[in-house]
């Protein structure tokens, strides 16, 4: 028997999937014990790892340095599936207003202001 069908046996699944599961469920921990549990994108907490997702805060995807933008720590937030793929999606059509998203992507309408006001008073209020 070859090392992989054995893994595959005695995990119930793909090694390579049950390396991914086990790398999200410890960069939630993580996360969570750092209290940086929170969507760059709605602004809630990220309550389970199945939810959690690693965000390019701005996209990398046809920069002018594509590589250097994907790697960047200081481009990196955490967002809820839901909320990265529906800005992924959004991204090609105008963003809601008003919104944090749509506060990120420049407006600064009194009820964006508002919404990403909101949404830093949340998150100094679960800090240390």
């Amino acid at each position: 028997m070859c090392i992989k069908t054995k893994k595959t046996k005695q995990l119930g699944m793909n090694p390579s999937t049950a390396s991914s599961r086990l790398k999200k469920e410890l960069l939630y921990s993580l996360a969570k014990k750092l209290k940086i549990n929170w969507c760059y994108q709605c602004g809630n907490e990220i309550e389970t790892a199945k939810r959690i997702t690693v965000e390019h805060k701005t996209p990398w995807l046809d920069s002018s340095d594509p590589a250097k933008l994907f790697f960047d720590l200081n481009n990196i937030a955490f967002s809820h599936s839901s909320c990265n793929y529906s800005a992924a999606r959004a991204r090609a059509i105008a963003i809601e207003c008003p919104s944090t998203a749509a506060y990120r992507r420049g407006c600064r309408c009194e009820e964006c202001k508002a919404a990403k006001s909101e949404y830093r008073k949340n998150r100094l209020k679960f800090k240390y």
